[in-house]
């Protein structure tokens, strides 16, 4: 698989996983908004969240 390739599927995977945060944030369910943020940090993803929205890094 090339590199363009992991990278287009780590964000769609990465990009839902954010979009279910925000849903749950929505919904005041904080502790799974917490839990996803959190299983992502475990993948070593870091989530911030700003005026247009949340954006994802990973960590070194």
């Amino acid at each position: 698989m090339h590199d363009e390739r992991r990278a287009a599927v780590l964000d769609a995977l990465v990009s839902d996983l954010i979009e279910q945060r925000a849903r749950a944030r929505a919904e005041k369910d904080f502790a799974t908004a917490d839990a996803v943020r959190d299983r992502l940090a475990d993948l070593g993803i870091v989530v911030e969240d700003g005026p247009q929205g949340s954006t994802w890094t990973l960590t070194d």
